[in-house]
Parts: C-alpha cells; structure tokens; sequence
C-alpha cells in the first residue's frame, strides 16, 4: 500500500489496488468518529454506445445509466438495502451523472460490516423482466417531475443548445419513450462491461485504520474472485467547437424570468496546458469576474439587477462551460453586463495572488470535513484518472505568465442563452 501527504498536512492518503484493478484510496483521520465511502464507476447517461471487454458492440437507450442505478438495489432474497443500513445506523445513497455512477454510505457505526454489504449488493445483480417492468413506472413518474421543474428544464434545453452530437444533450433519466426500451438484457450487458471491479474504485475517509481495512479488502472473497477485464472501447464522437443553437425560449409556470446563459468552451485550445491547469485557470478566470468581491457582483447588486444569481462551471469530456443560472426581471440589462465581463477580461497580479490565497484558506477547510475531501478525490478520479494529493501546491503554482497566457487562447464567443418567461396566467 503507497502512503502519500495529503496537501503537506497533517494528512495521509493510502492507496492501493487489487490484482484485477479495483483501486482503494483511503484518508484516514485521527480525530473523527464518522466514516464517508463511496463505490463509483466511470460509467453515465453519456455511455450509450461502446464495445465491451469481449469486443462485442453493445448500444443501449437513453436512461439505462440511472435505471441501472435504480435497479442495483433489487436483491433476489427481497431485502432492501436502504432497510439494512438504517438498522446499522448508517445513512445510504447512490447517483448517475453523465460520466459515472456511484454509491455511498456515510455513518458512524459497523464500517467493514457496512462496507460487505455494500460491496455484496452491487456485486448481485439481480434483475428480471417484472421488475424492470415494475421499475419502468417510477423512472417515468421522475420524469415528469423533471420537467415540470424550472431548473431541470433550464439545464436539459441548454444542453440541447450547446451540443450537436455528444449524448450529454440527452437527458440523464432519458425520456418514457427511451425507458420504455431498456430491458433486462441491457441492464446486464452494462452491468457486466461497467460494474466489474477492474472498473470500479473505492474512496473510504474518516475513522479508521488504513491497514485493517486495506486486510477486510484483500480478504474480501466475492470481490477477489473477478478477473482483470480487456480495455472497453467507448464510442468517440465529434463535436464541433459552436454552440448547436444560440437562444430558446420557453414558457413555464414561474413568476419572474429566469436565465440560462452558457458558455462552450473547447480544450483543443489549450494544447500546453494539463487538464488540471485547465480546470483551475478557469476557476481563478469565473472567480475574478462573477465573484463576491468582483465588479460584476457589485454592480448586480447596487441595481438589484438578480433576485438570485448561480455559477458553475461544468466539465463534458473535451468541453467546458461557464453556467450562469439568475432569476431577473432586467434579463436583457443583466445578460448585456454579463458579455461585458466577457468582453472585458482584465486580471492583474494582485487579483490572482488574492484569490489563491482564499483558495488555499479554502482547501485547508475543505480537509477537515471527511465527505467534502472524499468527494474531492472522487472528483480528481472522474475528471482527471488520477488523484492530486497535493492541491495547494498546485494553487501556488498558478502564475500571472500562464494565466495570460491561458486568457489569450480562450475563447468565449460561443455562447447560448435559454429564456424562461411566465405564462400568460403568471404575469
């Protein structure tokens, strides 16, 4: 097992892996009494199509990622997982995304108890035509809740509009005609492919031993007992660097307007830098625009231009973008000061060496919470295939040479915007 600092802290990470690839990642802490674990795969809604370990082509609808999810739960015997671990104390969930799925525990009591639980029922699949059938209905009924919610709307119809070919235009739930196709073969075709624990990793942080866990796992009978899968062959697809559609507008049940203005962002452009570089720049680029201390944040304010204001940036395999959720009724004045900030990307020395500073403040908090600090490792596993133990290093790194540099390659003129305007009945 490889024992490595964790941030140059007074904090460890272990790592090690099983003969047939399933990676353990353990940061054990000395003065915690919870524990935090999450199983993942890096399979999603955006893994539809793709060639197995045996080389045969499997292409699956729409929605088989998070039914697949829903479906781990059904045990032949009939027992439901969530039903064990509320015995034991312990709080469970699981979640799909557009490029993994993961199931997680979280608790206080019983951990090796819990986690052969959790690795027994994800390793026994059981599923059959009445209960995909049975199934079928409440991923319907999701659906709907979906869409009838502004936010999700929001969400689905920018992608439409961002994306011409990447299945992330898709819905993560799919839709009832897609859902309506899956069966039982599906569901084991990706089991079998995305399920196996060549793909899947553990990240287990709070109180324990890293040895004594690291023994339960290696001794682990039912996990052992796969063999190392062949490399899967995920379908590759090309996407122009364009947005497929500028502006939609759609009309719900809401009271005040609200926004979605996208920016589509290419990693083509950024051939010297790494992924992570990438990532972080652009964190330190959407801080210093749209931040609290930013003019931007000041001027909405002063002019209550917002009711409520959201950012994020989101990662789509060679894609990013810069996602700006607001609630206003002056959308076209906030969406004009918007490609303002845009148009006008001015960062001095002084601005990146502030904000590295509450970055790093910020990391050395983010350590003491067990769940935000696994859920960190579990993001570096999705993103970047590796974990960056030491991320303020990293942060200190940041120099004002590459960030302009960085600035001069990025283009942000690839933008769409979703509008949601009340009905008539709302006004």
């Amino acid at each position: 097992m490889k024992k490595i600092n964790y941030n140059n802290l007074d904090q460890d990470l272990y790592y090690f892996s099983l003969k047939n690839g399933f990676k353990v990642y353990l940061l054990p802490y000395t003065d915690k009494k919870n524990y935090y674990a999450i199983l993942g795969t890096k399979y999603g809604s955006f893994d539809i199509e793709f060639d197995n370990d045996k080389g045969e082509h499997i292409k699956t609808p729409y929605g088989t990622a998070h039914f697949l999810e829903h479906k781990i739960f059904a045990q032949e015997n009939g027992e439901d997982p969530f039903a064990f671990f509320s015995k034991s104390g312990v709080n469970a969930n699981a979640s799909t995304t557009f490029d993994n799925t993961r199931y997680y525990i979280w608790g206080v009591n019983d951990l090796e108890k819990n986690l052969n639980y959790l690795f027994d029922f994800l390793l026994s699949p059981y599923f059959t035509d009445e209960n995909v059938l049975k199934e079928k209905g409440i991923i319907y009924e999701e659906i709907k809740m979906y869409e009838d919610n502004p936010e999700w709307v929001l969400d689905d119809t920018m992608r439409m509009n961002l994306f011409y070919n990447l299945p992330v235009r898709e819905k993560i739930a799919g839709t009832i005609e897609e859902v309506s196709k899956i069966t039982k073969e599906d569901l084991y075709n990706v089991y079998n492919t995305f399920y196996n624990p060549s793909e899947m990793f553990l990240i287990l942080g709070g109180a324990f031993d890293p040895y004594e866990i690291e023994k339960f796992i290696k001794n682990h009978e039912k996990l052992n007992n796969y063999k190392k899968h062949q490399d899967i062959k995920r379908m590759e697809y090309k996407e122009p660097t364009d947005v497929a559609n500028e502006y939609t507008e759609l009309h719900m049940n809401v009271k005040v307007p609200k926004i979605r203005y996208s920016v589509k962002i290419s990693k083509e452009k950024f051939k010297d830098f790494t992924n992570v570089e990438v990532g972080m720049y652009l964190g330190i680029l959407v801080s210093n625009l749209f931040g609290p201390t930013s003019d931007f944040k000041e001027l909405v304010t002063l002019q209550s231009l917002t009711s409520g204001f959201f950012l994020e940036k989101n990662y789509y395999g060679d894609f990013y973008t810069i996602d700006i959720t607001a609630e206003s009724d002056k959308a076209d004045i906030l969406i004009d000061e918007i490609n303002k900030a845009y148009n006008n990307i001015k960062i001095k020395k002084s601005d990146l060496e502030r904000i590295k500073k509450v970055w790093i403040a910020s990391e050395i908090r983010m350590l003491d919470s067990v769940e935000v600090s696994v859920d960190n490792i579990y993001s570096d596993i999705v993103m970047y295939n590796e974990v960056y133990p030491n991320r303020i290093e990293l942060i200190k790194e940041l120099n004002i040479k590459r960030l302009n540099k960085f600035i001069k390659e990025l283009d942000l003129s690839n933008r769409s915007l979703v509008m949601l305007l009340p009905t008539e009945e709302n006004k």
